[in-house]
């Protein structure tokens, strides 16, 4: 049953108990009760959509997942524009749209194509309608994580409504109570086991229908803590991690993953034990890699700084197609070059520092000595 649907429902009442009674105020219990009926009735959507596919498309589960290729890292660690860069290959690789992740169905990527094709036909309204809501929607993320349901995306859509995700933070502002959710890695067996066949059940509806004969390829930045979870059940998965500095990496992760908080809790200050909480969460993810990276050495897995791509990306792309031993195409140079060239005038509008959520460039190097200096972050 876990590869049609799955919640991990502790975390769901928790989220409840949390927002409506233990830091309960009229504005989060009205926003918890709209957002769980909300959620009530998009599960019944989903449940729907992949009961479909079992009935009509059931052929989905022969699909093969072969070499896919996951971008991962913290936040502002290069993921996105890696993942915008290789994802140019288009005769090699397939990539997940934000609405693909949403609603995991054979049915229904087959349904939206069948409205794109009409609303291409009758002058696109609905594809303007979703852009609107996509400028509503998705706004306070502009200058952190431009986003939307068409657009490239990363794949924590097939996590987030499972709540096993630090993404919960979205929902429910005291990471504190959610310290097991960093590492996903430690759950019990028989909890993994379960989001590991809600996992790999999407992945194959989405290759079935979008992606037949091409490899593919996503990116998460809050996927750290699911390594092995992932590794299990795609043993033969091509990983390249991204790393920043933590001091410029880490106030991003707390921006990005709080934005919601200013509306949810404004009685929040930035230097109060959630965002503190929330910053834990990427200091763990950093530590959490530094442990394993040497399990994962060899010829599927391998790490890039973000100085190295942002100064030269046309040669650290090439750089990892050679350490995967893939072939470059002469079309995917040219464009991935022309794109390059069109990317060079570009900076980020998005704003942060450590000081703003109550912490100190200490407080990191201290954490996360041992990670910082084996990349020459610490400065002696």
């Amino acid at each position: 049953m876990s590869t049609v649907g799955y919640i991990h429902l502790k975390t769901f009442f928790k989220i409840i108990y949390l927002n409506c009674i233990k830091y309960g105020s009229v504005r989060r219990i009205l926003i918890t009760l709209l957002v769980a009926f909300i959620l009530l009735l998009f599960w019944m959507v989903l449940l729907f959509f992949r009961l479909l596919d079992e009935l009509f498309f059931f052929k989905y589960r022969q699909t093969e997942i072969k070499k896919p290729v996951f971008i991962i890292g913290n936040p502002r660690s290069g993921t996105t524009y890696m993942h915008r860069l290789i994802s140019l290959d288009e005769d090699r690789y397939v990539t997940m749209k934000l609405y693909h992740t949403i609603i995991p169905s054979v049915t229904f990527y087959k349904l939206v194509q069948v409205l794109s094709w009409v609303d291409q036909k009758i002058g696109r309204p609905q594809r303007r309608f979703f852009d609107w809501i996509d400028s509503w929607f998705f706004k306070k993320w502009e200058d952190i994580h431009p986003t939307g349901f068409n657009h490239t995306d990363e794949d924590e859509g097939l996590y987030i409504f499972s709540f096993l995700t630090v993404a919960v933070s979205l929902w429910c502002p005291y990471m504190q109570h959610f310290k097991y959710l960093t590492i996903i890695d430690y759950l019990p067996e028989k909890t993994k086991r379960k989001l590991q066949n809600y996992f790999k059940s999407s992945l194959q509806r989405f290759i079935y229908v979008e992606g037949k004969n091409k490899t593919l390829l996503t990116k998460n930045v809050i996927t750290t803590g699911r390594l092995n979870t992932i590794l299990e059940i795609l043993p033969d998965a091509r990983m390249v991690y991204m790393v920043r500095n933590p001091l410029k990496a880490i106030p991003s992760y707390v921006s990005m993953f709080s934005a919601t908080w200013q509306f949810l809790a404004p009685e929040l200050n930035k230097d109060d034990e959630p965002y503190k909480a929330l910053a834990q969460v990427s200091i763990d993810f950093y530590n959490y890699f530094h442990q394993q990276k040497n399990k994962y050495a060899g010829t599927q897995f391998m790490t890039i700084l973000y100085d190295e791509l942002s100064e030269k990306p046309f040669d650290t792309i090439l750089k990892i197609y050679a350490y995967f031993n893939l072939p470059v195409s002469p079309n995917f140079k040219f464009t991935l070059k022309e794109h390059i060239a069109n990317q060079q005038n570009y900076t980020s509008k998005h704003q942060y520092n450590l000081e703003q959520y109550g912490l100190s460039n200490t407080d990191i190097e201290t954490q996360l000595y041992d990670f910082m200096n084996s990349y020459g972050f610490i400065k002696s």
